[in-house]
């Protein structure tokens, strides 16, 4: 009875997997034409090729035998093609001034609020820095030569003395005009 049951269920397998590899033919010869036939036909020879070494006796000794020519292959392969590690992931948490400063700049659009408590504390610093460093101009001691410098059109945006508002519903300083005071803080 088990030697009947064992053949039956041998010529099941063999069954559903030459069903599966004429479905498999078909489909391909259907969506593909006779290139798509050719190149399944050539696929499933090569993986039953590789199922029947894998699964004669002898596979475990060749396998012994081919392993110096193997160690060989990753060696030159190495040699050839190094592998390199991977780069360091870069976190936003490695950066926090960045992620800040990012974060100002995505908000300041939003509200007077965002502008004045984000963004304007540090580009009023950065102008500071480059008035004093480039223009020999102390911004809080001579605000008047400052604005001169910088402009009356830019001047507003980065006023130091100019208390921050506390109205979240004013609408911020648009992106444009953040662009026009950075470009004009670079040509300082």
């Amino acid at each position: 009875m088990t030697g009947k049951r064992a053949t039956l269920a041998t010529a099941a397998r063999v069954a559903a997997v030459a069903g599966a590899a004429l479905l498999i033919l078909g489909a391909s010869l259907a969506i593909s034409g006779q290139l798509g036939l050719v190149i399944a036909a050539d696929s499933l020879a090569a993986l039953a090729l590789v199922v029947a070494l894998g699964s004669t006796p002898g596979g475990a000794r060749e396998r012994d035998v081919l392993r110096p020519a193997v160690t060989w292959a990753r060696a030159v392969q190495h040699r050839i093609w190094p592998r390199h590690p991977a780069p360091a992931a870069v976190r936003p948490s490695d950066f926090p001034s960045y992620s800040k400063i990012s974060s100002d700049l995505g908000w300041a659009p939003v509200s007077q609020w965002h502008y004045d408590h984000g963004i304007r504390p540090l580009l009023s610093r950065l102008f500071e820095s480059a008035l004093a460093e480039r223009h020999r101009v102390d911004l809080t001691a001579d605000p008047a030569r400052a604005r001169s410098v910088v402009g009356d059109d830019i001047w507003p945006f980065i006023d130091p003395s100019r208390p921050p508002s506390f109205d979240s519903r004013a609408p911020g300083t648009d992106l444009r005009t953040l662009t026009r005071i950075v470009d004009r803080l670079e040509r300082l």
